[in-house]
């Protein structure tokens, strides 16, 4: 998990707030990152086509990472 990346949920989606190029780089090096987020608990953050994805072990498809 990286303490470097920092995301808040907001309604339907998640707000990618810091460590953007973090999370560009650890991506490129792997297909999913696993980040902490307050509230919510661990988060697995995945690239598909339509962009980056959030998967919170709840929501079945993922939430949209703006």
């Amino acid at each position: 998990m990286s303490d470097e990346i920092v995301i808040v949920p907001d309604g339907e989606r998640y707000h990618l707030v810091h460590g953007h190029l973090h999370l560009a780089n650890l991506l490129a090096m792997s297909k999913q990152v696993k980040v902490e987020v307050p509230g919510v608990g661990t988060v697995t953050i995945f690239k598909t086509r339509a962009g980056l994805r959030v998967n919170n072990n709840i929501d079945v498809v993922g939430r949209q990472l703006e």
